[in-house]
């Protein structure tokens, strides 16, 4: 068994046990809020608290996992380490904001975030950040640079999306408002939102009703992506990874919409719909103008990466981070009475 496979089939069970924790535990109602944290004390003896949430917590995990894909995929193609964390942090510095203010801009509405607007945002940059590091640096690394981020995108939103199941958002019209079809695919195993905090119970009314379990579908589907890019990366055929990861990824995110029955903006196409189509068409686009490069990627190039202290304190730094900007709670809030424990 080459190292490359073995990799792959370590990287599949993992991917595997975390959504199969995810999709079983996450919609319980105690998983929304992570913990709190007291402010003020109030006139009654109550403390008013800030709410930390899983959506954020599961954000930051899913977002440094996927830097951690691209870093190792990227180093078995022996990019540059200078090359690929100049790439992330231009592509990421710029889909942060993104996330909010495309989400501001589409919803209007102030506290929420959206994965298609960074994603959108990304797209648009990654090809031509890479370039210019190749220009700055040296070298002919964009293609397996953009590559390493295409493949680690889906693995990244697939487990992003189990945030979603915790927070209650981005949930699926309700199954007695579909057809006979679509309660057919779905009435076997639907979502049930529960929690008078959750978005599905206040923003969609749907509480304790069986929905389309839309956020799931995403998270097998973006997972499934991501896991079938892995092997044509390492194999060196960084054209068809890039083709396949964004592929399914942009036409489920097109397809995903029709199911979804948050508030998406206005028109019979969301916004969101129109950025994956616009994503997909720049993609298929650009691609062909991509200078293949003739590599052989060896995972065990690229696992070195992690064993640096920069490497190290740099993902440490980006999931705190990416905490602090998703899991700070903007809708929720709560009240804590402190007392003494007697026996």
């Amino acid at each position: 068994m080459t190292a490359n496979f073995g990799f792959t089939i370590v990287f599949a069970a993992l991917d595997v046990a975390i959504l199969t924790w995810g999709l079983r535990v996450l919609p319980r109602e105690h998983m929304q809020i992570l913990a709190s944290i007291p402010r003020r004390r109030k006139e009654d003896g109550e403390w008013q608290a800030l709410n930390l949430t899983w959506y954020g917590a599961l954000q930051a995990v899913s977002m440094t996992s996927a830097v951690v894909l691209a870093l190792l995929l990227a180093g078995a193609a022996r990019v540059p380490f200078l090359s690929m964390v100049l790439t992330v942090g231009v592509v990421l510095a710029a889909a942060l904001p993104a996330a909010g203010l495309v989400a501001r801009l589409v919803e209007r509405q102030r506290g929420t975030f959206t994965v298609g607007g960074a994603v959108f945002v990304s797209t648009l940059l990654a090809p031509w950040t890479a370039l210019l590091v190749d220009l700055v640096l040296g070298g002919d690394n964009a293609l397996p640079a953009v590559a390493a981020l295409a493949v680690a995108y889906p693995f990244g939103e697939g487990m992003g999306r189990l945030a979603c199941i915790s927070f209650g958002c981005c949930y699926g019209r309700r199954l007695a408002d579909c057809g006979p079809r679509v309660r057919a695919w779905f009435g076997w195993r639907p979502a049930v939102i529960v929690g008078p905090t959750r978005k599905a119970s206040y923003a969609g009314h749907c509480e304790g009703e069986s929905l389309v379990p839309a956020p799931a579908l995403s998270a097998l589907i973006l997972s499934a992506s991501a896991l079938s890019g892995v092997p044509l990366y390492l194999a060196g055929h960084f054209r068809a990874a890039v083709a396949l990861s964004l592929g399914v990824a942009f036409a489920w995110r097109f397809a995903s919409e029709f199911l979804r029955a948050d508030y998406r903006g206005e028109g019979r196409l969301s916004a969101y719909q129109w950025m994956a189509l616009g994503c997909l068409a720049y993609t298929l686009a650009v691609l062909p103008f991509a200078s293949e490069s003739a590599r052989s990627p060896d995972i065990r190039v690229g696992l070195p990466v992690l064993a640096s202290p920069v490497v190290t304190v740099g993902l440490a730094i980006l999931t705190i981070v990416v905490f602090l900007y998703f899991g700070v709670s903007r809708v929720t809030t709560a009240s804590i009475r402190l007392e003494v424990r007697r026996p």
